[in-house]
């Protein structure tokens, strides 16, 4: 084996060592945040954090379609962008870099997408990529990761966030199952709240009602003698 191609075998062998590790790194993050999950927000963040901080990137957002079943996406978590474009960000599929990425299910590392005319007005993204979060074949959003100019994503970052994105989808899809299941729960739990308050109102009017039949019944049975006593023959 010439020395190049021994250099080569070795950079490939280096590379795969690196995905397996930042692999297995992203879902240790991801299995430790669903066994401390608060809310799903709160996992949002985190699951962005660790995306941002395996792949070294500076900044990125997670979109997800809200409402669901509709086309709209909106921002639930970021890192490294100003409130202003988050809290005014509404994309729908097909349009824009994160729409684009939705429509067509697959990443893109933007560089080579810019010859789509939808992008070319668009400023220049060669330092991004943006991958879309699918769960069970729904889409749930897009990830979208930015990193500093000159040290732009390559092919081995796009194929290593594509074999992340099923964990992350998967804590996601997760993350709003144990969301729904924990707002039921305290639903159940506010209308059994309820329901035994309403039996204990029950219970309080029933000795109420109780303690008057009582009454009534003693007065009942009282004036029923003094009548019959009354009704004898007049000495």
């Amino acid at each position: 084996m010439s020395e190049v191609a021994e250099r080569e075998a070795r950079e490939m062998g280096e590379e795969r060592y690196l995905r397996k590790i930042k692999e297995l790194d992203m879902v240790w993050r991801l299995n430790e945040q669903i066994m401390s999950f608060r809310d799903l927000n709160s996992l949002l963040q985190s699951i962005l954090k660790a995306a941002i901080e395996v792949m070294e990137a500076t900044s990125g957002s997670i979109m997800l379609i809200d409402p669901p079943g509709s086309d709209t996406m909106v921002i639930k978590a970021s890192h490294g962008l100003r409130r202003d474009v988050v809290e005014r960000a509404r994309v729908r599929v097909g349009e824009g870099i994160a729409g684009m990425v939705a429509e067509r299910r697959e990443g893109m590392l933007l560089l080579d997408d810019l010859m789509d005319p939808r992008l070319r007005t668009r400023r220049r993204v060669s330092d991004a990529l943006s991958v879309p979060i699918i769960a069970e074949g729904e889409l749930l959003g897009v990830l979208n990761l930015n990193t500093k100019k000159g040290q732009a994503f390559g092919e081995f970052d796009l194929f290593l966030i594509n074999t992340l994105i099923k964990q992350i989808a998967s804590a996601i899809e997760r993350g709003k199952t144990l969301e729904d299941l924990r707002a039921r729960l305290t639903r159940l739990e506010e209308e059994e709240r309820r329901i035994v308050e309403e039996i204990r109102r029950l219970d309080q009017l029933q000795d109420e009602k109780r303690r008057e039949y009582q009454r009534i019944r003693h007065e009942h049975d009282k004036l029923l003698r003094d009548l019959q006593g009354l009704s004898g023959p007049v000495a």
